[in-house]
């Protein structure tokens, strides 16, 4: 006989049941379409985390179901500009779901992205806001142009490798990874790293570690234990991952808290004897932001942290990912090189002109054009970054969602939407110049799911894509296709023109192979 508590049966199976029976005929969602698997059951959606195809699974449902469909039992996704707006603009009535507290090792490892607390993400994110303002931004610039004129040498190589005068083929993901993270350190700790150097260097695995954390943990924030492991993990859960996450990344908290602790130390020694400033990194910045509440310093140990193994980790790669696929679009779309080509030459006298200012940022309408729609493309986060409908409800896309309801939008497959964009699949920059009316959801200007660092990252985006094509021509490694579509990838992944990603919260990416040679105009 089944156990009962309180004449109320406790058997796991008559759980299942009822959970089945309330998914299919009495949830919030029920009238939304979408696999009928996914309807009664987290699963598919685990199962796709794992394949880290998830963000293809969900393009293709809405191939099925439409602009929207029920993923999971309490998760529906939207494919419409409209629902994104709606979802994140700043005064949506969401928060961060369950999803992002997983991501923290412990109660102290909360940075401004990694929390579902809506008090503490608005705290962190106003307190960054001080120490990521249009000064600190325009003082980044030349840190950033250092590390891309010593990359733009070695890329190039010391001597020609070849008699037509093309370097030996580049991998541009690995290229772009040791690159940022070079930058990263300097602009942050004031720390030369040289891992894009090369030869044998031991600390060329850290900037490779980022993509062991979100393939290890990724799979875990889509668990059908979500919400135990959350409530374990301050529960003794926390000390047990950590006896068992890889060495990797085990090193990389390690590392960045050394840098911290010494970049601290210097900035706090600094103040007392009130000597002057040496340089004005990010690191300054942040340890020089006053909490405008109590006038005190706004970081202290504890709370720089996480911030910097946000700006380390997260910074580094996002932007390593839009370089690696930008380079991959311009090699495949000549007409688009040589526009591009074109703008910048014709725009600078010189490779070191090109920094931050209105000729880098407003003039080349082209270049930021170009990188609009590499992140059209090639987003990220290839998923949905799901939030929880707060109390009262919202409405999306002129629909009322109540309260504990998962709400997102892909975006890997928000810029496939071919009802929005029309020659969706094909890399064509002039949609973002053509008209005043069309509106990028990657602006300047703050807006709807911005990051704190966004127009730093943009910054170097622009001055790594701007001042290596005014040195040099780029073209694809002939006979590679690394990154490239194929039609044993399946439906979604089979366009050769397409640059193929992993999904693992972040984009896991490899490719493309490019040569490159001293311009020769």
């Amino acid at each position: 006989m089944p156990r009962e508590i309180n004449g109320i049966p406790t058997d796991p199976f008559f759980k299942i049941l009822a959970t089945t029976v309330y998914n299919l005929f009495f949830h919030p969602l029920v009238h939304l379409p979408g696999p009928l698997i996914c309807r009664v059951s987290i699963l598919p959606s685990f199962y796709h985390s794992v394949k880290r195809d998830r963000h293809v699974w969900f393009w293709q449902q809405f191939q099925l179901y439409g602009r929207k469909f029920r993923a999971e039992p309490n998760l529906v996704v939207f494919n419409s500009p409209d629902a994104y707006n709606s979802i994140f603009s700043n005064h949506a009535n969401v928060k961060g779901s369950k999803f992002y507290d997983t991501w923290s090792r412990n109660a102290d490892d909360v940075n401004a992205l990694m929390t579902s607390d809506v008090e503490l993400h608005t705290r962190k994110r106003r307190l960054l806001n001080l120490a990521f303002n249009d000064h600190s931004v325009k003082a980044a610039s030349p840190f950033i142009a250092k590390h891309i004129d010593q990359w733009n040498k070695l890329l190039l190589g010391l001597k020609k490798q070849r008699q037509d005068g093309w370097s030996s083929p580049r991998d541009i993901t690995t290229w772009a990874k040791y690159l940022v993270f070079d930058a990263m350190m300097d602009l942050c700790f004031g720390a030369i790293m040289d891992t894009k150097e090369p030869g044998e260097n031991p600390l060329k695995n850290i900037p490779l570690a980022f993509d062991d954390l979100v393939t290890y943990n990724y799979p875990i924030t889509k668990t059908p234990f979500l919400d135990l492991l959350v409530w374990l993990k301050p529960r003794g859960l926390d000390d047990l991952l950590e006896l068992v996450i890889p060495q990797t990344i085990k090193d990389h908290y390690t590392f960045v808290e050394d840098m911290v602790t010494k970049r601290l130390a210097q900035q706090r020694k600094r103040e007392t004897e009130n000597t002057p400033i040496e340089r004005e990194d990010m690191l300054h910045f942040l340890c020089s932001a006053k909490n405008p509440e109590t006038g005190k310093p706004a970081f202290d140990l504890k709370g720089l942290l996480p911030e910097a193994n946000l700006l380390i980790m997260a910074g580094s790669d996002t932007t390593s990912i839009t370089i690696s696929s930008f380079f991959f679009y311009v090699t495949h779309n000549r007409r688009v090189y040589l526009k591009l080509a074109k703008e910048i030459r014709d725009q600078f006298a010189s490779a070191e002109d090109i920094v931050h200012g209105p000729k880098l940022l407003t003039d080349c309408k082209y270049l930021r054009a170009c990188i609009d729609e590499t992140l059209r493309l090639t987003p990220a986060g290839p998923s949905e970054l799901p939030r929880e409908v707060l109390p009262g409800g919202t409405t999306i896309a002129g629909e009322h969602y109540p309260e504990d309801i998962i709400v997102g939008t892909p975006n890997w497959a928000m810029g496939r939407n071919e009802e929005h964009y029309g020659d969706a699949y094909t890399f064509r920059p002039e949609r973002w110049v053509v008209s005043d009316e069309l509106e990028s959801l990657n602006t300047e200007e703050d807006g709807p799911g911005d990051w704190v660092g966004q127009k730093l990252a943009m910054l170097q985006m622009s001055i790594v894509i701007a001042r290596t094509l005014w040195r040099m021509d780029v073209r694809l490694a002939p006979g590679t296709d690394v990154g490239a579509g194929k039609e044993k990838l399946g439906w979604g992944l089979r366009d050769h023109r397409q640059y193929v990603v992993a999904d693992a919260y972040i984009a896991l990416h490899h490719g493309s192979v490019v040569q490159v040679r001293t311009r020769q105009d």
